[in-house]
């Protein structure tokens, strides 16, 4: 049983982040497995930091 209830799945909720205005998306991948990705703004300070650490180009399946 998951503890997740199925109407959340493509669920969008506001928050996730303490400088922008991001949005927590909330997917089902399979059952009993569950994603949340959080989307932040672009000019969001937190993101820009993620960006810096990553080697190369961002994926667009990272960008908002």
């Amino acid at each position: 049983m998951s503890v997740i209830p199925p109407h959340l799945d493509g669920a969008v909720i506001p928050g996730g982040c303490a400088d922008c205005n991001a949005e927590q998306h909330i997917s089902q991948q399979e059952p009993g497995m569950w994603s949340i990705g959080i989307h932040h703004d672009d000019t969001c300070p937190t993101w820009r930091r993620i960006q810096n650490q990553r080697p190369g180009t961002i994926p667009d399946t990272f960008r908002r």
